[in-house]
């Protein structure tokens, strides 16, 4: 490894744990470690510092599976919490959609609260999906769906930080392809 690359990768580190960090607050990590990794994989390929590049098609990989399991965990587990809740399938489907529209609305709606936006409008949407889901099965008050809607904000949750702990290992995998 060149000097060069050296401080390429620490660099590249240091961006990898902020992309942890992000996660953290529901914006997408998991996928900015994925990206970095590629990218310099392939401006190495095309502009060699070094004998071999920093990161490998097996790291990269890896890193790829990681995000993926992490983005099921993270969407899934709105469903599962419902589900503990009691919700229907209309509700655990109305808690992913919601969750996933709240992050992308929280982000915009909720700028004034940088970073947080996106965590609060994935709660606030995975609440509000699982009430309509189960509002719409019938039969239902809104009383009712209060348990499957506090079942989907804590599978959110509990999604948010699982997909943090797999963002960490990402880059766990990011900094042992970097310097071995």
């Amino acid at each position: 490894m060149t000097w060069l690359q050296l401080i390429l990768a620490a660099s590249l580190l240091l961006l990898g744990g902020v992309a942890v960090l992000l996660q953290l607050a529901s914006l997408p990590g998991t996928w900015i470690i994925l990206l970095v990794v590629v990218a310099t994989h392939l401006f190495e390929t095309f502009v060699p510092i070094g004998s071999e590049t920093i990161f490998g098609w097996g790291s990269i990989g890896t890193i790829a599976g990681l995000a993926l399991v992490a983005e099921l965990f993270e969407v899934g587990a709105s469903a599962v919490g419902a589900k503990t809740g009691g919700a229907s399938k209309r509700g655990m489907t109305g808690a992913i959609v919601g969750s996933l529209l709240g992050a992308i609305i929280g982000t915009f709606v909720l700028a004034f609260l940088p970073v947080i936006g996106s965590l609060l409008g994935a709660l606030i949407g995975a609440a509000i999906g699982a009430i309509v889901g189960e509002l719409s099965v019938g039969g239902k008050t809104l009383r009712e769906t209060a348990k499957p809607a506090a079942g989907a904000v804590a599978g959110r949750l509990m999604g948010v930080v699982l997909k943090t702990v797999v963002a960490g290992v990402m880059l766990v995998v990011m900094a042992a392809a970097a310097f071995s």
